[in-house]
C-alpha cells in the first residue's frame, strides 16, 4: 500500500497546486476587470436660462456609454450636446427628456457634456446623468507570463485559462448591463412618482380652488337673497 500512496501523492500534490494557482488567477482577473473601467453618476439642478457643463478626461481605446434622464421640471425636456477635445459634437439633443449614447473614442483629452436650459423661463431642471468608461483589449497584457508555465502543465485540470477568461467576460457584461437596467428602472420609478405627485399637487390644488369659488358663490347667492326680503317698505297712515 505504501508504494502506491507515494505514486499517487505526487500527483496530487501537483493538483492542488494547479488549483492553488488557478484560484490566484481567477481572482487577479477580477480584480482587472474592477479596475479597468471608470463608472461616474450625477444629479445635477439646471436653473431656468442657465447651461450646465462638465469635463471629463477620456483616452483613446475606451468604450463611452452614456446616458442622462430629466428627472423634474417643467416638461422634463432639456438640451443636450457632447463634444471631442477637439470640439467635435458627437451627439446633439433639443429638448429631449433622455438620451442613451455609446462611442468608441478616437481621441485622447478632456471631453465636453453640457445641459442647457436657456430655452425655459421659469423651470429649473434636475438631470440625472451617468458615464461609464470600460476599456477592451485582446486580454493578453493581463495574463501573468507564469500562467504560461501553469496551463502547460495543467493537462489533468479540466477548466482552462481560456474557459475562465471567457467566464469573466460573460459576467462583467452581464453585470454592466444589469447595473445599466437598474439605473433606467430607478430613474423611470423616480420620474413616476414625480408626476404623479406633482398631479397629486395638481388636483388638490384646483379642487381647493373649486370649493372655494363654490362657497363664494354660495355665500354670495344668500347675501342676494336676504337683500330681497330685506328691503320692507313703511306704509303711512
Amino acid at each position: 500500500m505504501r508504494p502506491l500512496a507515494d505514486s499517487f501523492l505526487p500527483k496530487i500534490l501537483l493538483k492542488m497546486e494547479n488549483l492553488r494557482l488557478i484560484l490566484g488567477y481567477f481572482i487577479f482577473l477580477i480584480v482587472a476587470e474592477l479596475s479597468s473601467g471608470i463608472m461616474h453618476d450625477l444629479t445635477v439642478i439646471v436653473p431656468p436660462g442657465r447651461r450646465e457643463c462638465f469635463h471629463q478626461t477620456m483616452k483613446t481605446g475606451f468604450n463611452l456609454e452614456f446616458e442622462f434622464q430629466v428627472l423634474e421640471g417643467g416638461d422634463l425636456d432639456i438640451n443636450f450636446i457632447l463634444r471631442s477635445p477637439t470640439n467635435k459634437a458627437l451627439a446633439t439633443e433639443a429638448r429631449k427628456q433622455d438620451g442613451i449614447y455609446s462611442f468608441n473614442l478616437q481621441e485622447t483629452g478632456d471631453y465636453l457634456m453640457c445641459f442647457d436650459n436657456s430655452f425655459s423661463r421659469i423651470s429649473e431642471k434636475i438631470v440625472y446623468f451617468d458615464l461609464a468608461l470600460d476599456y477592451e483589449d485582446d486580454g493578453e497584457s493581463d495574463v501573468p507570463k507564469w500562467m504560461d508555465a501553469v496551463a502547460n502543465r495543467n493537462e489533468e485540470v479540466e477548466i482552462t485559462m481560456e474557459e475562465i477568461q471567457t467566464s469573466l467576460d460573460i459576467v462583467s457584461d452581464n453585470m454592466r448591463k444589469s447595473q445599466t437596467h437598474q439605473r433606467q428602472w430607478r430613474n423611470i420609478e423616480f420620474r413616476d412618482r414625480y408626476l404623479s405627485e406633482r398631479n397629486f399637487e395638481r388636483v388638490n390644488f384646483w379642487s381647493l380652488v373649486n370649493t372655494i369659488v363654490m362657497l363664494v358663490t354660495l355665500l354670495i347667492q344668500v347675501i342676494m337673497i336676504r337683500s330681497l326680503f330685506g328691503n320692507t317698505t313703511k306704509v303711512r297712515t
